[in-house]
């Protein structure tokens, strides 16, 4: 597996494959950090662990401006393969990354990710936390337009 680390932009380019344990231990040589609780799982890879949600990372609404997943290369259930670069977080059209953090590879694998790091010690904004439930049930349409997408992608003979 490869790991590739731009510390200037503190990002890491990691294939889907790699644990979240070895690359932990790769940034910590380096002084930097994932900043996820547990991310020591000896078999907890980083495709399963955005398919779950990326349980541990904190929480995106203690500082709105940053961002745990900087880019993806994902596989479509249908074969197609998408790339998202790495970009400022709100300059890249529609989010794209939903198809895969905390879908269960309903849709889509990670093949690959720009994961934002930390410097180890150093203070991170905190805008409080919000008071609103964060992971609220889907609501009917909502529920249909997730239905509609897993048809469509299912198409190629994948159904989840």
């Amino acid at each position: 597996m490869s790991i590739l680390l731009d510390r200037e932009s503190l990002l890491v380019e990691v294939e889907g494959g790699e644990t979240l344990g070895h690359l932990e231990a790769y940034l910590a040589s380096s002084e930097l950090t994932l900043d996820v609780e547990g991310a020591t799982s000896p078999n907890d890879t980083v495709a399963s662990w955005l398919a779950r949600g990326a349980r541990g990372a904190r929480d995106a609404w203690l500082d709105p401006a940053d961002h745990l997943l900087a880019g993806l290369e994902m596989r479509l259930h249908d074969g197609t393969h998408v790339a998202i670069r790495p970009a400022p977080r709100r300059a890249v059209g529609p989010d794209l990354v939903s198809l895969v953090v905390g879908m269960q590879e309903r849709y889509a694998t990670v093949e690959r990710a720009w994961l934002r790091v930390q410097r180890v010690g150093v203070k991170r904004p905190d805008h409080g936390r919000l008071g609103v439930d964060l992971d609220p049930p889907l609501e009917a349409g909502e529920t249909r337009l997730l239905g509609a997408i897993a048809k469509s992608l299912a198409g190629a003979g994948h159904s989840r």
